[in-house]
């Protein structure tokens, strides 16, 4: 009885590996692409606008498509974090397909949109776009414009 009970724990054992395995970790997305992202069960989030490179002036509207019903956290439904140059502790709440980002300084920014459950857990869909603010990262503006453009 011991062997047939052992087996069974092994057989257990191995079947829950091989169901870790199968969920693992969920991928993001993102690499600066804004393109799908994840493979979190089939869902997906992708930044629609700015596009990845694009320089933009504040304020400006981050525009979003998810394959998910986004909607309030007390609804049950899932939303979206979006926070800047990796800063999770910062992060808008958006719960629907766009939002207005009204202070961002100049300079180069990595926009990261994370698709969450109600709970604020994330639903292991993440995607990222690179925009830079204000004056296309071509140094400081002085007022001298010493005559030449380049």
């Amino acid at each position: 009885m011991s062997r047939l009970r052992g087996a069974r724990l092994a057989a257990g054992a191995a079947l829950t590996v091989l169901l870790a395995a199968g969920c693992g970790g969920a991928e993001t997305g993102g690499g600066g692409d804004g393109g799908d992202a994840g493979d979190a069960g089939g869902m997906t989030l992708e930044i629609t606008s700015p596009a990845d490179g694009d320089a933009v002036e504040v304020p400006f509207t981050v525009e979003l498509d998810s394959s998910e019903e986004l909607g309030p956290t007390d609804s049950g439904l899932h939303h979206v974090h979006v926070y800047f140059d990796g800063n999770e502790e910062e992060f808008t709440v958006v719960e629907s397909e766009s939002t207005e980002v009204t202070d961002l300084q100049e300079g180069e920014h990595v926009v990261t949109a994370s698709l969450r459950n109600a709970d604020h857990s994330p639903a292991g869909v993440e995607t990222e776009v690179t925009v830079t603010v204000g004056s296309g990262g071509m140094g400081d503006d002085t007022g001298d414009d010493g005559g030449t453009d380049y």
